[in-house]
């Protein structure tokens, strides 16, 4: 009798066992599915910023990273988990928020920029604007892959948060997307001007230091008609949403004996790849 009775408990006990498991696959798949598309994208930017609010800035990049995450030390682009796991916990405080996102057609890959502000003791240390590249993972998790952004900017970007999606595409868009930017940095070192009339989305965003974040044509053009005549730039590393339509490429600018980062997000539109939005830290 006492045999039987531990054979039913066993019995119900691997019972409940298996619908418990049943059950956080199966909301674990809604749970995925619902992370995709822009509200998604922008809740994790959400989440990530306030995660760093009450966890701090280091474990909320550590958490947050893809493990081929991308962040710039010293204007030379690191993988982000290697270079936090490295750093100290501090007692800054990091805000930000998202003000503008796009994502591609996959619905699994994106970026979000806005501004952000470092305060310690009530005293702001900086502030700028921060631009985050964001993709699904195996497990169903938004991770940044790409983080930069730019210092000093005296104004926020006043664009309002917009939800926009590329031009479906077909064939080697990667390649496609790579000659691209190889196209644009040979036309750059002739005539800059020429290349971003060629490359620049006319809905697009360029950032820089110490200067407004721009979305007019007339004040984009004032922008790089002051960018350094010398600038060089050497691309390190990319990547590309599944559906091929919004990628993005990083590396380093060098202005003399200077170097500093940058990124290009390209977007594949109806005429081909144009730049969405540059950021170059010089």
């Amino acid at each position: 009798m006492v045999e039987l009775l531990n054979d039913k408990i066993v019995l119900i006990v691997n019972l409940i066992r298996n619908c418990f498991l049943f059950f956080s696959l199966f909301f674990g798949r809604i749970n995925s599915r619902a992370q995709k598309g822009i509200d998604g994208l922008i809740n994790a930017e959400k989440n990530f910023a306030a995660y760093s609010v009450v966890h701090g800035i280091k474990d909320a990049f550590l958490k947050f990273a893809d493990s081929t995450g991308i962040v710039f030390d010293q204007e030379f682009p690191v993988n982000a988990i290697e270079i936090w796991n490295k750093r100290q916990n501090g007692s800054a405080r990091l805000d930000w928020q998202p003000e503008y996102a796009e994502i591609a057609r996959s619905n699994d890959f994106g970026y979000t920029t806005g501004p952000y502000t470092v305060t310690q003791n009530d005293s702001v240390l900086a502030r700028g604007e921060y631009v985050t590249i964001w993709q699904i993972n195996k497990d169903g998790e938004w991770k940044f892959l790409l983080d930069l952004g730019v210092n000093n900017t005296p104004k926020l970007l006043e664009i309002g948060l917009t939800k926009i999606s590329a031009e479906k595409i077909q064939g080697n868009v990667s390649d496609d997307m790579l000659k691209a930017e190889q196209d644009f940095i040979a036309s750059f070192k002739i005539d800059r001007n020429k290349a971003y009339e060629k490359y620049l989305s006319a809905k697009s965003i360029l950032k820089r230091n110490n200067r407004y974040s721009e979305t007019n044509k007339k004040a984009q053009r004032k922008i790089i008609d002051d960018d350094p005549l010398d600038s060089e730039f050497r691309a390190i590393g990319s990547g590309i949403a599944s559906s091929g339509d919004i990628g993005y490429v990083y590396g380093t600018v060098v202005v003399g004996v200077k170097q500093f980062g940058y990124q290009r997000i390209w977007r594949h539109e109806k005429d081909g790849w144009k730049i969405a939005l540059e950021v170059l830290r010089q």
